[in-house]
């Protein structure tokens, strides 16, 4: 009588892996912006709870203090608060003030840079309300202010004065912006197109892609990884995309 052939196989254990990143609340989120702010001296911007970001800005010193506590990340935050200083508020601070912007100073490729950066942080092309404060308020948007705030990012008017429309800037920085309407599958390949493109733009970025920055690139998708931030991990992979297509460029140019 034969016998069923069985390959040999590794016995199954559960994997060893780091432990589940903790899971904060509202009181929890509330508690930690207070120890922060007695730790600190000043309440948290969103800077300081976004590691990835305070990286690529080159910011090192706020990711490693980030990491140096238990604290909760900015996209925690935003699950139990609208924005950042709403949970700023409610802790009993009182969240830092907007800073000033003036129109008009910033040039045509620092506006289409910063359309990029925004398409590859928040997944879609800046809106005018993202850029226009004062409509996202008349319409109640606030967490739209906070995070155009966040950021140094060209107003409204900025972008008009330079490209005419904020759509004909969005298409010259090679990207498509959202249609008033579109079915999911539609969405889908949008999406699709413009992550192609930010790919596109950073393999052209710079002149230096090689082992280096290959392994700097390898190195943020596993921070993003091991901090279980999804929004981090989706701009970690687009940089380590683009990065090595900007290699295989050098490689066979």
């Amino acid at each position: 009588m034969s016998t069923v052939f069985e390959v040999e196989r590794r016995p199954t254990a559960r994997p060893v892996g780091r432990p589940r990143a903790r899971r904060f609340g509202r009181d929890e989120i509330i508690a930690a912006i207070q120890a922060w702010t007695a730790e600190h001296g000043a309440p948290p911007l969103t800077i300081d709870w976004e590691p990835s970001r305070a990286r690529a800005r080159g910011q090192v010193w706020r990711a490693e203090r980030f990491e140096r506590g238990t604290w909760p990340t900015i996209r925690m935050v935003r699950r139990q608060f609208r924005t950042l200083g709403e949970a700023i508020a409610a802790a009993g601070l009182e969240p830092p003030r907007p800073r000033g912007r003036k129109p008009n100073l910033t040039g045509p490729d620092a506006v289409l840079r910063a359309i990029r950066e925004w398409t590859r942080r928040f997944g879609e092309p800046p809106t005018q309300t993202d850029l226009d404060p004062y409509r996202a308020r008349r319409t109640r948007q606030e967490w739209r202010i906070e995070r155009y705030y966040e950021g140094d990012w060209p107003s409204l008017p900025t972008v008009r004065h330079h490209f005419g429309t904020l759509s004909a800037a969005v298409a010259a920085a090679g990207l498509e912006p959202a249609p008033q309407s579109e079915t999911p599958a539609d969405r889908l390949a949008r999406r699709r197109r413009n992550r192609l493109a930010l790919v596109d733009g950073v393999a052209g970025a710079a002149p230096d892609h090689g082992p280096g920055a290959l392994a700097a690139a390898v190195r943020e998708v596993a921070r993003a990884r091991s901090a279980r931030d999804a929004q981090a991990l989706d701009q970690a992979l687009l940089e380590l995309a683009g990065t090595a297509l900007g290699w295989a460029d050098r490689v066979r140019g």
